[in-house]
């Protein structure tokens, strides 16, 4: 896949992750962009600016790497229920933090039993 095409995809995966439209993304970009612009980029038409790539980065909290297919064991990121999630947890108390991942630990310890007792 040529890095137009691959470049262009992960747009396109990180604006429907986010659950955005073009106009909404976009409009998240600082310097501003064309609608035109970003449907060219994800449709592999044309390769964004060096301008284009940094605002997505800073706007999205992605990496350059990550959006050049540069490495491709980065993480991808996160969906806006997932920052949502994050962002309270970070609001815990180191306490609070705490019990928040005994309650996870054991609502997968249940899940794993339950699924033992029935598989498929």
């Amino acid at each position: 896949m040529g890095l137009k095409k691959s470049f262009g995809d992960k747009i396109y995966d990180l604006r429907m992750g986010l659950e955005l439209t073009q106009e909404e993304f976009i409009a998240r970009l600082s310097p501003p962009f064309s609608r035109t612009t970003l449907s060219y980029i994800e449709n592999g038409i044309s390769m964004p600016s060096a301008e284009f790539i940094k605002a997505t980065c800073e706007a999205y909290n992605v990496s350059a790497n990550w959006l050049l297919d540069i490495n491709s064991t980065d993480a991808v990121p996160l969906t806006i229920k997932e920052k949502q999630l994050l962002d309270k947890y970070n609001e815990l108390c180191a306490k609070n933090k705490q019990l928040v991942f005994n309650l996870l630990d054991a609502l997968n310890y249940k899940i794993d039993k339950d699924e033992q007792k029935n598989p498929g």
